[in-house]
Order: C-alpha cells, then structure tokens, then sequence
C-alpha cells in the first residue's frame, strides 16, 4: 500500500529515473579504467626511451671488471702511524649494464679501523658528467664520491665527517696497463693543502 500522500510512488518514480539515466561521473571512471593499461604502457616505454641503452661512458669501467689484489701503504699522519695492508675484491656488472658492483675486503692496521669488509656501486650520472662511487662496509660507514676520466688517469673526489671534522678526499687512479694501476689517496681538511694518506698497486688476477 503507498503512502496517501504519494511519497511512495514519487520515490519510485525518482528511482526508476536515475537509474535509467546515465551517469556521467561513473563514465568517467570506466573511461579512466578502460585507459590505464595504455597510459601505463606509454608512460613505461618513454621511461624506457629516456633511459635508453647503457652510454660509451659506462663501458669505460669495463677496465675494472674482475679480481683484483691489493698492496699499499698508509702514511704516518694526524690518523697515526700508518703502516702497510693489502686487499682483494671482484667486480662485474649488474643486469643491464649501468652500474658494477664489488665486493672486497681488507686487512689494515687496527689503529686506522683494522681489517673490514666493504661492498661498492660504480655507475655514471649523465646529467652531471661525473662517475659516482657508493660505498658501504662492515663497519657502518657509507662513502660517496664523484669521478671524472682524462686518458689514463681517473680522479675521484668525496667529502666525510670524522669526529666532527669534515675531511676532503682526493683519489687519483692512473692505469699502468690492462692488469695494473697505481692509486694515490690524499685528504685536506681545507680543500687547499693535502695531505698524504695512502699509495696502492692493485694487480688484476
């Protein structure tokens, strides 16, 4: 039985007519359902065209792929008296080819850390025009620096907190040959007079 008052029936009446009337806002959404898989397949194939295949400048770092050994020397300095280590790590390249990874460990003197392990990221940043180097080892310490190629010579440049200090680093690396090169580490707390910290031969296996 309806209401006498026709409330019944009007509210019907209303039902059936917006339910047959279609909804624009529920369009909307269907369109945006119906289009996202394309957007989606858009969106990643620009990603993929803006990425593009590794550069020339990556396959640069092809020279450090593989085992290598270590020998060097730490001078005597503010750090202490310093002393002689070695170190042997591998490299190789991560799926795709952007970035080389490395694994390595090393025995030095216990004043300046002691032995410790460390796993490190080479890669190539093409909007800045530097190489990066991230590194992170056993004894909570991770260390980034930036890379530039001139011939056979690469230098790379970081920046670390020690005791509240800010220490600057320059490692200077100059290939020898397929299987050898010389490194030379130094460290300035002014970015203007350097210090020695270590002289490093490493030999490809």
């Amino acid at each position: 039985m309806t209401n006498p008052t026709g409330e019944g029936i009007l509210g019907a009446l209303t039902f059936r007519g917006t339910s047959n009337i279609p909804s624009l806002e529920g369009e909307n959404v269907n369109r945006r359902i119906v289009l996202m898989p394309f957007l989606i397949v858009i969106a990643v194939s620009a990603w993929a065209q803006m990425g593009g295949p590794p550069g020339p400048e990556l396959k640069k770092l092809d020279y450090f792929v593989g085992t290598w050994t270590t020998e060097g020397t730490i001078a005597q300095g503010p750090w202490g008296a310093g002393g002689k280590f070695t170190a042997s790590g591998t490299s190789e390249w991560m799926p795709g080819n952007y970035f080389l990874q490395s694994h390595s460990e090393a025995k030095m003197p216990a004043e300046i850390g002691g032995d410790s392990k460390e796993f490190a990221v080479m890669g190539y940043d093409a909007q800045a025009n530097v190489y990066t180097y991230d590194s992170f080892n056993s004894q909570g310490r991770h260390e980034s620096s930036k890379g530039t190629l001139s011939g056979d010579t690469w230098t790379w440049t970081s920046s670390s907190n020690y005791g509240g200090m800010e220490i600057q680093g320059k490692m200077t690396i100059k290939t020898v040959s397929p299987t050898s090169y010389t490194m030379k580490y130094e460290v300035s707390m002014d970015s203007k007079n350097w210090m020695p910290f270590m002289d490093v031969k490493a030999t490809k296996k």
